[in-house]
């Protein structure tokens, strides 16, 4: 009897011990949100999640990247604007400079048209991003790869440009006019039109590639991540199975010592 007391309490404990163990790892997941901690718990979930995470990693490098080449798009646009907005202001002016035998107004036309003037070749001149010039033609500005997966890069290249040189030439006193002006407009919308398009690409771009990367973090979670209502299901349940085996290991004990006191 006393035996099978005893062969019951150890069988009692094993269960209690397995049950502590198994209470200790669904609290350990909820307190790590994980459902493994290495690839020994789960060797498929952890290699999946690894490749999961160095996509991630990978499409969040070409997101910092697509960023940088948001800066050189954007100053493009902001100078394409600017010294488009300038150039029509010329325009204006030069008509009506020849429109005006008042030689006070012609003063006037010509002063401002010169301002105007310094302004567009100061932005076509200056404009820089990271030591690399915006406001250039033919030449490639900056490239950026949008898939990490495929070799190839999106190059921002303008066909044409309104021309520094030619613009700082004109002089209402002498030649300039507005076909003239107009002439470097029409180069300069060509180039502002690049400029967005570039710039809408790259927004389109920024949008997907954070689209990509939500979308396998939502994956990778779905794989490490713990069900916090499944666990906390798990945990009380085992915290009562963990109650009840010490309730009968005290009564098994308790019944041992009763039946030794008959042999005393």
């Amino acid at each position: 009897m006393i035996g099978g007391i005893s062969y019951a309490s150890s069988q009692i404990a094993s269960v209690y011990s397995a049950t502590t163990n198994a209470l200790a790892d669904a609290l350990t997941r909820i307190a790590t949100g994980k459902k493994f901690q290495n690839s020994s718990e789960d060797l498929v979930g952890f290699l999946r999640a690894q490749d999961l995470q160095a996509d991630i990693s990978s499409y969040k490098k070409v997101r910092e990247d697509i960023t940088g080449f948001k800066a050189y798009t954007s100053a493009a646009v902001t100078a394409a604007d600017s010294i488009y907005d300038n150039l029509s202001e010329m325009k204006e002016l030069a008509r009506q400079y020849a429109g005006t035998e008042d030689a006070d107004l012609k003063g006037e036309y010509a002063a401002e048209f010169n301002t105007m003037r310094r302004q567009v070749t100061d932005t076509l001149d200056n404009t820089y991003v990271d030591g690399t010039k915006v406001t250039k033609a033919t030449e490639e500005v900056t490239s950026v790869d949008f898939n990490p997966e495929v070799d190839g890069s999106y190059s921002m290249t303008f066909t044409e440009i309104a021309d520094s040189t030619t613009i700082a030439a004109f002089d209402l006193t002498d030649t300039t006019d507005e076909d003239a002006v107009q002439g470097q407009m029409d180069l300069m919308l060509t180039y502002m039109s690049e400029a967005k398009a570039f710039n809408g690409t790259a927004d389109q771009q920024l949008n997907l590639t954070t689209t990509i990367i939500n979308s396998k973090q939502a994956v990778k979670s779905l794989i490490t991540d713990v069900d916090e209502a499944e666990e906390m299901s798990k945990v009380l349940d085992l915290s009562l199975r963990q109650q009840a085996s010490i309730a009968m290991l005290a009564q098994g004990n308790l019944a041992q010592n009763s039946l030794l006191k008959l042999f005393e």
